[in-house]
C-alpha cells in the first residue's frame, strides 16, 4: 500500500517537555515541499487541567481523528507518533479504520510502545517503523525489536534528523 499522506501527530498528554513541536512541524513542512509529499501536522490539543490522564488521552485521540477527517487527506495515511503518543497508536489506528481511512504505516519516534493484549489484539494493522535516537528509552526499543518492527537508529532527536529519516521512509510507507 502506498502512502498518499503523512500525518504528524501532536504531543500526547503526559509528554515531558523537550521536543520543540513547532520546530519539528516546520521541518516536516520543508521536507514535504522538497519531496512532493502531502503532509498534515495536527495542531496541538488543549486539555482541561481538571481532567485525569485517561480523559485527556481520549480527547487527544478524538481531536486527532477529527483533524485528520477534516483535513481532506487522501487515504492511505502514514501516522508519525512521537514519545507518549506511541502508546495511543492502537486507538488512533482504530479511529482511522472507523472513518474508513486506511493506514499504510506507523512511524514511532522515540515513542512509548503500546501494551499487548485486550483491545489491542488486532493491532498493528499496518507495518511499524521505530526511529530511535540515543535518548530513546531502552525498554521501548527492545519491545519494538521483539515485536519484529523495523528499527532505524537516529544520530540524535533533532527535528531536522527526524524529518530527514521520515523522508527516506516515504518510499516504503
Amino acid at each position: 500500500m502506498s502512502t498518499s499522506s503523512i500525518v504528524i501527530c501532536p504531543p500526547a498528554p503526559g509528554e515531558p517537555e523537550g521536543l520543540d513541536y513547532e520546530e519539528l512541524a516546520d521541518e516536516f513542512e520543508a521536507m514535504a515541499d522538497s519531496h512532493g509529499i502531502r503532509m498534515f501536522t495536527v495542531p496541538t490539543v488543549d486539555y482541561l487541567a481538571a481532567d485525569d490522564i485517561r480523559t485527556q488521552r481520549a480527547h487527544w485521540v478524538a481531536a486527532l481523528a477529527v483533524g485528520i477527517s477534516t483535513a481532506g487527506l487522501t487515504a492511505p495515511v502514514a501516522l508519525v507518533l512521537i514519545g507518549a503518543a506511541g502508546a495511543l497508536a492502537p486507538a488512533v489506528g482504530f479511529s482511522q479504520r472507523a472513518s474508513r481511512r486506511a493506514v499504510s504505516g506507523y512511524v514511532f519516534v522515540d515513542a512509548e510502545v503500546p501494551t499487548i493484549g485486550g483491545a489491542h489484539e488486532d493491532w498493528p494493522d499496518a507495518p511499524v517503523t521505530y526511529l530511535h535516537s540515543p535518548q530513546a528509552h531502552e525498554l521501548n526499543v527492545n519491545q519494538a525489536r521483539l515485536r519484529g518492527w523495523n528499527l532505524v537508529p537516529l544520530a540524535d532527536a533533532a527535528p531536522n534528523t527526524i524529518s530527514a529519516a521520515v523522508a527516506t521512509l516515504t518510499t516504503t510507507l
